[in-house]
């Protein structure tokens, strides 16, 4: 099968052999399946082709012209035989030339368009939908047949605009998608992905920074701010966008939180018990921790587990700003009636709590946090949600208290 990749640069090859077509790359040759391939699968007139790859002023009259339009497509017909395929892909039918709708070929941008159209159909499901639109998106690599600015051809600029526009629409319904279901690091593997495309698009950094933002990574979306205006500075001497500041400044305020993944947050936590001097804290902030200490010195031989849970939802059916922080809200609720004294409770980022408890050991914990989950079904107003529990153990906590108080007897 002869395959056709365009995004990123016109690569043309047959049963994936590594010799590819047109060794050398013939300029008028090159251009002209460029033309025939764009408009695929229309039919292009005679004089279109003789427009674009003999321009007036070149090669003679425009019978010379013609002439040497109808000898380029010979030429590249027995290119394709030079490879091994014996298909006929350029046919001439009533005065026109076109790519053969009927060969055997794969045409990335022709299946990019297939996928949008099946993804942007309302009536499959957001499982369907999600999976087209990722289909779509792993083809485009760059630019229609590599054309960049500022040295796009009159007739290339349309082509390479509208692919562009399309791959960028596709990554913003699919992000949509996502935030749906609350499937914030599919929405940040996404961005991620699509900036190494296009990495001067402000509106992909700005959707990535809030994005990270809600899912309570804090410190990567003041580093991926720091690194956008990095780039614009040093390509455009310009500043982000008024919107993008005022991400950063939102980021910027709550740093002190990390990543929402559970192992990232122990590990930091674990990070920062390392500090070996007193700590300096506010007058509230002392009054917290010395009630805590109070609350838990009854339980401190009993291990102690760091917790997260995650508000997710099916992605079947909308899920609204608001119908989040009703459901959070009475998952805090359940979470203070349910939880017992000196356990530690916060609301991490948009969907997750986070907690510290203590108890004998792992199982009990999870049967603790399975009754959670059966309260939360049955009082929540969603049937669309339902909760993602994890626990990881904070390890030489039991150890490390009963040497402090051996130090003290001794």
């Amino acid at each position: 099968m002869l395959h056709i990749r365009t995004f990123g640069g016109l690569n043309i090859s047959y049963e994936r052999q590594t010799k590819r077509l047109l060794a050398g790359r013939n300029t008028k040759m090159w251009e002209l399946m460029k033309y025939l391939l764009a408009f695929y699968p229309a039919p292009v007139t005679v004089d279109r082709l003789i427009d674009t790859v003999c321009p007036e002023g070149e090669d003679g009259d425009l019978g010379d012209r013609s002439k040497n339009v109808r000898n380029i497509i010979y030429r590249l017909r027995k290119a394709f035989i030079s490879i091994g395929s014996k298909q006929e892909y350029i046919l001439h039918v009533n005065g026109c030339y076109l790519w053969n709708p009927d060969a055997e070929c794969f045409i990335d941008f022709a299946e990019f368009n297939r996928f949008l159209h099946e993804a942007e159909n309302f009536d499959k499901s957001d499982e369907e939908r999600i999976s087209s639109y990722n289909s779509a998106i792993s083809l485009y690599g760059g630019e229609f047949m590599g054309e960049k600015w500022p040295s796009l051809k009159t007739w290339t600029s349309n082509f390479v605009s509208y692919y562009r526009r399309s791959f960028l629409r596709a990554v913003e319904n699919l992000s949509s998608l996502y935030e749906r279901r609350l499937d914030y690091e599919n929405i940040i593997k996404l961005h991620n992905k699509a900036l190494l495309i296009e990495p001067y698009e402000e509106t992909l950094y700005a959707r990535l920074v809030q994005v990270l933002i809600k899912n309570g990574e804090y410190v990567l979306a003041e580093r991926q701010y720091r690194q956008m205006e990095k780039i614009f500075a040093r390509e455009f001497d310009a500043a982000p966008s008024q919107t993008l500041q005022e991400l950063y400044e939102e980021a910027a305020r709550f740093g002190v939180r990390q990543p929402a993944a559970l192992s990232r947050i122990k590990e930091m936590f674990d990070e920062r018990a390392k500090h070996d001097g007193p700590i300096f804290c506010a007058p509230d902030t002392f009054t917290q921790i010395y009630s805590y200490g109070k609350m838990v010195e009854e339980r401190v031989t009993l291990p102690v587990f760091l917790c997260k849970v995650t508000l997710l939802t099916d992605g079947k059916t909308d899920f609204t700003k608001a119908d989040l922080e009703k459901a959070m809200k009475t998952l805090s609720n359940i979470l203070l009636h349910s939880l017992r004294k000196g356990d530690i409770v916060c609301r991490y980022s948009q969907n997750q709590f986070l907690m510290m408890l203590t108890t004998v050991n792992a199982a009990n914990l999870r049967e603790g946090l399975q009754r959670i989950d059966l309260i939360f079904r049955k009082e929540s107003e969603f049937s669309q949600i339902r909760l993602e529990m994890e626990i990881v153990p904070i390890k030489n906590v039991m150890s490390g208290m009963e040497q402090r108080r051996k130090n003290l007897l001794d």
